[in-house]
């Protein structure tokens, strides 16, 4: 489930083709420029508006136009002979912005970090280039994994804007996540998610991505349970359907794990392995093994689960709670035949008892103890005592209770058979010494 640093990634790519906003002013004209700035002070302290000159204007829309031909170094030259005229302060800005728009065009976000920290260092520009530059510097920082710059200089915007958007709080929320801040990451993370959804809108996958990242670092897997119903919901896919059961599961909460898996099946999204033999598990844990059977049959028909030795003795399983034994038997020997576990060995044994086809129960019964790893060896012991007493061996029936005698867990129900073998040889020999 942990996927932190992809998720990240993925949403912080989504944010690239917004990168530009300052320089993006070059495809206004001078007027449009020039009520931008002043409309942005409307409700802050007011600044004194400088204007772009003509001439500067020109000169720098060049610089631009060579940096979209990639003619970097023509466009870098061509700005420090701007440098060398005498500007105002909103025009030496202005140069700033279009050597960071070049050196980003060029990929190079050193310097386009350090124009961009020259803009913001120039007396008396307006507000509206202050705070799209610093919005810049910390997307820019954020490229570069900074994440410590990246949020300073953000806090700086928050602190300068009267309404930030749900993006906004998205990008702060990122950073805080990556500074491993995650208590702090949660109220940026919700708050954009609620402010899409009271706008009518759907929150990006994405945002959901990152929502679920904090939340699981947070242990808080009640949330997380109800962040993966919205992705589920919302953009439908095996995993997040798979992390839902998986969450369930860490809640103590079966049926709706159950319930989760069910859904992605009837939905055709469970196509791994692991995750239609999680489905068949669950539906087992639930005491629905007749499905669970046909789910796993039908994944190996369908080449989905490979016919391995642990799948086919899961499958043997299913096949013999739901008292399917004819089927049972033959993919139990199966299992057996490839694993040559005890424990497939003492399943077949069980299948064949239920059967009362003792000598066949007997022969696996005794591959079982003697390949031996079995989770309960004093259960086999109990099982061989029973066949054989049905074979009607009660002496070697006795000598295998009173090895199951051995097992604490079992001690009581082998005293309870040799008890009961006793009292049967007794009456057997009364009845001969009668007849």
């Amino acid at each position: 489930m942990k996927q932190p640093v992809a998720v990240l990634m993925t949403a912080v790519l989504a944010y690239g083709a917004s990168m530009l906003a300052p320089a993006a002013a070059w495809s206004q004209s001078k007027d449009q420029q020039a009520e931008a700035q002043s409309s942005s002070a409307e409700k802050k302290r007011v600044r004194r508006a400088q204007t772009l000159r003509p001439h500067i204007y020109k000169k720098l829309d060049a610089a631009r136009a060579l940096s979209d031909e990639k003619k970097y170094a023509e466009a870098i030259e061509a700005l420090n002979a701007v440098e060398k005229i005498k500007r105002n302060s909103y025009e030496q800005a202005m140069t700033h912005n279009m050597f960071a728009y070049v050196y980003f065009n060029q990929e190079d976000y050193t310097n386009a970090i350090g124009a961009y920290k020259n803009v913001v260092a120039t007396k008396n520009i307006p507000e509206s280039l202050e705070q799209t530059t610093l919005y810049s510097l910390a997307k820019l920082y954020l490229i570069q994994e900074d994440y410590k710059n990246a949020l300073a200089e953000l806090n700086k915007w928050f602190a300068m804007v009267e309404k930030p958007n749900a993006e906004a709080f998205i990008l702060r929320a990122q950073m805080q996540f990556q500074l491993e801040k995650y208590q702090q990451a949660l109220p940026d993370v919700k708050k954009a998610i609620a402010m899409t959804k009271e706008q009518g809108n759907q929150p990006k996958e994405n945002w959901l991505l990152l929502e679920r990242a904090v939340y699981y670092q947070n242990k808080d897997f009640k949330n997380l349970a109800r962040c993966l119903q919205d992705l589920s919901t919302l953009y439908p896919k095996a995993q997040y359907w798979v992390q839902l059961a998986a969450v369930y599961s860490e809640l103590g909460q079966p049926l709706k794990e159950l319930a989760a898996l069910e859904t992605a099946h009837e939905q055709g999204l469970l196509s791994k392995e692991s995750e239609l033999v999680n489905l068949a598990q669950a539906l087992l844990g639930q005491e629905i093994p007749y499905k669970a059977a046909a789910i796993l049959e039908d994944g190996m028909k369908d080449k989905k689960i490979e016919t391995s030795a642990k799948n086919l003795s899961l499958l043997g399983d299913a096949w013999m709670l739901a008292k399917e034994y004819d089927k049972a038997i033959v993919v139990m020997a199966k299992a057996a035949e490839a694993s040559q576990a005890g424990k497939d060995f003492y399943k077949l044994a069980q299948i064949h008892t239920e059967r009362q086809e003792w000598k066949l129960a007997l022969n696996n019964v005794d591959k079982a103890l003697k390949l031996g790893k079995l989770q309960q060896p004093s259960s086999a012991y109990i099982l061989k005592g029973l066949i054989l007493f049905n074979l009607d061996d009660l002496a070697y029936a006795r000598d295998s209770f009173e090895q199951a005698q051995k097992f604490a867990e079992a001690e009581k129900m082998a005293d309870q058979w040799l008890r009961y073998i006793d009292g049967e040889q007794k009456r057997r020999e009364y009845m001969a010494a009668n007849t």
